[in-house]
């Protein structure tokens, strides 16, 4: 899927962070975000949104957080190599073959069940043109995002949150505690509404809590080498990292969990728009 730009950017407007290219803060889109955010509720694997709220309200948060990873020995390491995430987690034969019971076997099973490929996570962003691909100056601050978007799927690994809509929202919930996006408020906010106004008896706001607290307690996710706990058993990963069980999360029935915000349209809003023949909006 092509990028769809969404910055016409010159080499004078670029903000350098410790020797590094970064594009200036993307324009502050409320409504925008708030739209995405809609649609987002109708169908949680409409991916795209997530990146397009993120953008639209992200404002300086993404130039913090890069200085915070490349201050990092291993973030260092990620951009100027680079750490290509998304090939190491990309190879399935590999992770599949690992032990049962290791991070990386985990990962891969989670990624068999749910159908999904790290590729799934960098076509839904370039989608939403958050890639940056036409700007070879900010290589290293495209790979560093790049990273953290292929992280997603592992952190609902890590963190025990499944794909349901809970389990997605306290992911997030978790991932903006970590990286401090403050786009992500937004989707957190309208996912936990539209669950309470469906089933108000669902404890949606203490497993929230919860994942708040897992957020805090976990230092700084994103300066860990990945590769190297792959092949490690998961439980003491998660243990020298500091995530614990999600109790109140985990004490809701599977089946429960997944018949709540079931999605209101089978197909992503891209998918639906390419069928039309409609122009990606800019």
């Amino acid at each position: 899927m092509p990028q769809r730009p969404r910055f016409d950017l010159k080499p004078e407007d670029f903000v350098i962070v410790d020797g590094f290219a970064t594009p200036p803060s993307a324009k502050y889109r409320p409504l925008h975000a708030f739209i995405s955010s809609i649609k987002l509720i109708l169908n949680k694997d409409d991916t795209r949104q997530v990146f397009e709220i993120v953008t639209a309200l992200s404002r300086g948060s993404a130039g913090r957080l890069f200085r915070r990873f490349i201050a990092t020995p291993y973030g260092r390491r990620v951009v100027t190599e680079p750490v290509k995430l998304e090939a190491i987690l990309g190879d399935f034969p590999r992770l599949r073959a690992m032990a049962p019971g290791t991070l990386g076997r985990a990962y891969v099973d989670f990624m068999d069940e749910a159908g999904f490929t790290p590729q799934g996570l960098i076509d839904a962003a370039e989608e939403a043109g958050v890639g940056l691909v036409d700007y070879p100056e900010l290589k290293e601050f495209s790979r560093a995002f790049r990273h953290l978007e292929v992280n997603h799927d592992l952190w609902h690994v890590l963190t025990g949150y499944g794909r349901d809509p809970l389990g997605e929202i306290c992911n997030l919930i978790f991932t903006r505690r970590q990286t401090g996006n403050p786009g992500l408020k937004l989707i957190i906010r309208m996912g936990l509404l539209a669950l309470k106004l469906e089933r108000w008896s669902y404890p949606a706001l203490r497993a929230a809590a919860e994942a708040r607290r897992m957020g805090d307690a976990v230092d700084f996710l994103l300066q860990h080498d990945v590769e190297a706990m792959l092949e490690e058993p998961l439980a003491e990963v998660r243990k020298r990292l500091g995530i614990f069980k999600p109790e109140v999360y985990a004490a809701i029935p599977h089946d429960v969990k997944h018949s709540v915000l079931r999605p209101k349209m089978k197909k992503t809003q891209t998918e639906r728009e390419l069928e039309k023949g409609l122009p990606q909006a800019a």
